[in-house]
């Protein structure tokens, strides 16, 4: 591990024990004296929330492409959105039922 690397994570885990006294009112803990437990928790928890900002990150854009699709069926009338519906889950509904075949989703790519 670089020492750069282990600098970002050291910061990384200072603002968490930070957050996570600051929330509890006890700031006695400093990060050097967290278990091992505490270290692997924390790392757990920073892997997960990676994760989801990684997939969030790739999904959004779809989900904007899908609203704008959406808006353009509906504009043509080959769809209606209600109020408080999306546009991105009325054309993914829409092109799912056109070209998905009455099939599920899960089962097609199996």
């Amino acid at each position: 591990m670089t020492d750069k690397l282990k600098d970002k994570i050291e910061k990384f885990l200072a603002m968490c024990l930070k957050s996570k006294s600051e929330k509890e009112g006890d700031t006695s803990i400093k990060v050097d004296e967290l278990t091992e437990e505490q270290h692997r928790e924390i790392a757990e928890d920073a892997v997960a929330i990676t994760n989801s900002l990684v997939e969030l990150q790739r999904l959004l854009p779809v989900s904007r492409k899908l609203a704008e699709l959406g808006y353009l069926l509906e504009v043509q009338g080959k769809i209606t959105v209600k109020a408080g519906e999306a546009y991105d889950e009325a054309a993914l509904n829409f092109f799912s039922d056109m070209y998905g075949g009455g099939i599920a989703l899960s089962k097609r790519l199996h």
